[in-house]
């Protein structure tokens, strides 16, 4: 037996051997593989992620006219001390040209100021208006088609910058900008306004209304949960924005005391149907906007079930001082690395999306030789990351320097957080043997978010070096981003 082993394996040399020399004679390189084969687990960190797309905001309000203005100054002033947030709302007040277009040099104020906000880290939520008093009747156009119109002077803009637009608020109407107080909110003006929004706006840009209601009568879409990403319509684009969050039963009047099976779905609906009808419907798009006089809703307990049930993206750092300074004296008790932090920043770091790395496993196929990467991930953030991102294994070979990128296929996005923070997706590529020649490669996770370019950060302790997450595979000592 041990005769017949030892011949074995004196044949299988001799193969080897052959196969090495036929491929020397063709002129190639024997491929070789990597040479490790490992499972990695990761440890959840509650450290603060500055991520695109979410979190809290500071806001800021400009007037365009006429005037002469320094916006490159004046923006860089105001944002000085921002460096905690990477969402800005830009309010833009219109009411200069309530009663005739846009001029050129209103245009041409707009792009200083588009181009100084560019400047900076911010992702924008924008909001246009006429109205900053509570006076909206008398601060807006006469006619609907004015309004129209305006919309279609700040289209170029607006598409021109959609690079740093998450999402635009309102339909330019109503008291600051939030949809009542005005003439122009029947259905059918809503409608009209949000259509043209639609066509003015590229369509990555999310536009916002101010109700479930007026979502559902806008949208015509009664059930969200039946939506998918891959359709091509209107509601895919619209969210919600609610400046009455967890102020009282009703969001301050953003729900009321309607059902659907009794009253249809353009009516608001009572709190508990209004909750669920987000849950579903922020799978897909995004929900934000300020919290609201200190009341039992707005408790730190009851108040993270309500901000997960509505997947909420990002909330005013100013609004409500009391509200926010409650959750600051507030403790989370919860058996996770965020045990016994106050509860502001528990709700900061769960903010929209917060993705963390389980486990990666590196394995090579017995056969071909092929190098199999699973990364398997979990947001346990409010919400999904609604913004379309690219996640790629990048392998950097020790010996040479070389680096190769493969991007994965699965979509980050259907991590939806919130009530489903849960479940977990695994990132999974097969890279052939053939590509990886002679040397030692480590092997990492990068996720950017498409449309800026940066970084998303995930929740763990280790930190991403130059081309992102260790995975597994050689030693990499080239320095770490944070």
């Amino acid at each position: 037996m041990v005769g017949k082993r030892i011949w074995r394996l004196g044949w299988a040399a001799a193969l080897l051997l052959l196969m090495a020399v036929l491929l020397a004679a063709a002129g190639r390189e024997t491929p070789v593989p990597l040479a490790r084969t490992e499972c990695v687990s990761f440890t959840e960190s509650a450290k603060e992620l500055k991520n695109p797309n979410r979190g809290f905001y500071h806001m800021h309000g400009f007037v365009i006219s006429d005037e002469e203005a320094d916006y490159a100054k004046t923006v860089a002033r105001q944002f000085r001390a921002e460096a905690d947030a990477s969402l800005t709302l830009i309010e833009i007040n219109l009411k200069e040209y309530r009663d005739r277009p846009i001029s050129a040099k209103g245009l041409a104020n707009l792009e200083e100021l588009f181009q100084a906000l560019a400047k900076t880290d911010k992702q924008l939520i924008l909001r246009f208006l006429y109205d900053w008093e509570g006076r909206a009747k008398e601060t807006e156009p006469d006619s609907l088609g004015q309004i129209l119109s305006h919309m279609r002077q700040l289209g170029p803009l607006l598409k021109k910058y959609s690079g740093i637009i998450f999402t635009l608020q309102g339909v330019f109407v109503g008291e600051c900008g939030e949809m009542h107080g005005s003439n122009f909110l029947s259905e059918e003006q809503v409608l009209t306004l949000v259509r043209q929004l639609e066509k003015v706006t590229e369509e990555g840009t999310y536009l916002a209304v101010r109700t479930p209601a007026h979502w559902r009568r806008t949208a015509k879409v009664s059930n969200p949960a039946k939506l998918s990403r891959k359709d091509r319509i209107l509601a895919l684009r619209l969210g919600l924005f609610n400046d009455g969050m967890l102020g009282s039963s009703s969001d301050c009047g953003t729900y009321g005391n309607g059902t659907l099976e009794r009253d249809g779905p353009n009516v608001n609906w009572k709190r508990e149907e209004e909750l669920a009808f987000q849950d579903a419907l922020c799978r897909l798009v995004p929900n934000g906007g300020e919290v609201t006089i200190d009341n039992p809703y707005n408790d730190l307990e009851p108040a993270l079930e309500a901000l997960g049930r509505m997947r909420v993206t990002y909330l005013n750092w100013e609004h409500d001082e009391e509200v926010l300074e409650k959750w600051a004296a507030s403790k989370v008790s919860e058996k996770s690395c965020f045990d016994g932090m106050d509860g502001l920043s528990y709700v900061e770091r769960h903010l929209g999306y917060r993705l963390v790395l389980r486990e990666a496993r590196l394995s090579s196929d017995e056969n071909s030789g092929a190098l199999s990467v699973a990364a398997d991930i979990q947001n346990v953030g409010f919400a999904p990351v609604y913004k379309e991102a690219e996640a790629k294994a990048v392998l950097w070979n020790s010996a040479t320097g070389q680096k190769l990128e493969y991007a994965f296929t699965q979509d980050v996005r259907s991590l939806a957080g919130g009530t489903d923070s849960g479940r977990r997706l695994t990132l999974w590529l097969s890279i052939p043997q053939e590509e990886l020649k002679e040397g030692d490669w480590a092997v990492f996770l990068d996720l950017r978010d498409k449309a800026s370019g940066k970084r998303i950060f995930f929740g763990n302790e280790q930190a991403p070096g130059r081309y992102g997450y260790r995975l597994g595979g050689a030693d990499y000592t080239g320095g770490a981003e944070r």
